[in-house]
């Protein structure tokens, strides 16, 4: 009971951004973005994960202008690999896995599986992993493509 208390309560800190009829949880920082990963993310992105995620950063990048009168300084091709990556992380690891042979994929993939309740998207000085998503965002189409074939 306790667990499910702490889930509405962080729940309620989210505000909801509707892509295709589907209720996305989004939390927007100064520096950062929180997107919950839950049925409904899952539910937009399966069918057509490039299109649908780009639409999903489209929104949430207008709605972070909107809050702080500035844009979010992280392209919406990272963007979309790190939803891609914490979304489908064995699907996204193997997809990357093809494109290059670099160990520190099985590590990220390692580590983004203990996280992915939530997204956390930081600009630059702010991620730490920011580095790795911006590389792979120049392989978004190859990575999009390979999960629209790996159902």
């Amino acid at each position: 009971m306790h667990s499910y208390n702490s889930f509405l309560y962080i729940h309620k800190m989210y505000r909801s951004i509707s892509v295709k009829n589907k209720n996305i949880s989004v939390q927007l920082h100064e520096n950062s973005i929180a997107i919950l990963s839950d049925e409904q993310l899952l539910s937009l992105i399966t069918e057509m994960p490039e299109a649908a995620t780009d639409e999903l950063v489209l929104a949430i990048k207008k709605e972070f202008y909107a809050q702080f009168n500035r844009e979010f300084d992280v392209t919406d091709a990272s963007i979309a690999v790190e939803i891609w990556g914490h979304v489908f992380t064995e699907k996204f690891a193997n997809a990357v896995k093809s494109i290059t042979a670099i160990k520190l994929v099985d590590e990220l993939a390692e580590k983004i599986s203990l996280h992915c309740e939530v997204i956390n998207i930081g600009e630059k000085n702010h991620d730490n992993n920011r580095f790795v998503w911006d590389w792979l965002a120049s392989f978004k189409q190859i990575i999009g493509a390979i999960l629209l074939r790996a159902k």
